[in-house]
């Protein structure tokens, strides 16, 4: 059976958890979604088990190496749900030093460097959600007509692959008025919307990203607020330089922020059948020079 990217990277997310808890002065809160991130790991053949078991091994020396937060307990572990990432908490795993209250958080990935996917509709207010500056009536006039066009195909039954030009007809009309919106609320409130913008995609608080890959570990420090043992501080952007279509595509769109950020935002049906919400896979494509990344190769 070939397991999905969901079911791949909730394992992974098991297995890290579990050798967090077996290796530091820790317990783990048994909650919802610990079971079913459970379930995906063993779902697992047992090659898959062993590679997330020495994934789990080499980051977790790593850490413990670097980052003393995690040498002093009591410490208590525990998974977060997926609807997290909705309010900006990309952490899958909190680990919480019971005495003095701190949190430190894991982003846990398996071969996958997506920041985020939102969706797009006729309702979801993109502004509010995402930075706190509510997107303009001209946004959603232009845009509504266009979903509600969606919304009839769906009563039809329709399924993706049977419209034609759909990039055409509805992904670049809607990233055009996407794109447009973000540059006027970015001049409106320039202070907040490049700034906020990146921290809702990479997430509201300072946490390691560990991405395995076939034969490496990586450890990214998104140490922004300083709360990290290891990792460098780096800024988040204070501009929004350029958002522009991706060349020769009809469905990414590239924003270009200062202090090295440029994230890529591609629009796509999430099912094989006609619904009006579309949605974004969001990917880095530049980080700061200053963000502190570690890779360790090993043998599979």
């Amino acid at each position: 059976m070939k397991l999905t990217q969901n079911v791949t990277g909730r394992a992974f997310e098991y297995g890290l958890l579990i050798y967090l808890a077996e290796n530091l002065p820790a317990k783990i809160e048994i909650n919802d979604q610990l079971n079913v991130i459970k379930q995906s790991f063993e779902l697992c053949p047992p090659i898959e088990k062993q590679r997330i078991q020495q994934a789990a091994e080499h980051a977790f020396n790593f850490i413990w190496n670097e980052d003393n937060n995690f040498r002093v307990g009591p410490l208590v572990i525990k998974t977060q749900s997926d609807q997290s990432g909705a309010i900006g908490d990309v952490r899958d795993i909190l680990i919480t030093n019971s005495k003095t209250g701190q949190t430190w958080g894991i982003s846990a990935k398996n071969r996958h460097y997506a920041i985020k996917h939102s969706r797009l509709s006729r309702t979801i207010n993109f502004g509010q959600d995402w930075f706190g500056v509510p997107v303009s009536k001209q946004y959603f006039d232009t845009i509504t007509p266009i979903f509600d066009y969606l919304r009839e195909l769906q009563e039809k039954g329709l399924k993706w692959r049977e419209l034609n030009n759909k990039a055409d007809c509805f992904y670049m009309p809607i990233l055009n008025a996407f794109l447009q919106e973000i540059s006027r609320l970015a001049t409106r409130e320039p202070s907040k919307v490049p700034s906020g913008m990146v921290k809702y995609l990479v997430g509201q608080h300072d946490y390691y990203k560990v991405i395995k890959e076939n034969g490496n570990v990586s450890i990214w420090s998104f140490n922004m607020d300083n709360t990290l043992g290891w990792g460098r501080k780096f800024q988040l952007p204070d501009e929004l330089i350029n958002i522009s279509f991706k060349p020769r595509s009809k469905t990414t769109l590239i924003a270009t922020f200062n202090h090295g950020w440029q994230i890529s935002f591609r629009i796509h049906n999430a099912s094989t059948l006609v619904e009006p919400p579309l949605k974004f896979d969001i990917q880095p494509v530049g980080y700061p020079s200053s963000m502190s990344r570690h890779t360790i190769h090993y043998n599979r």
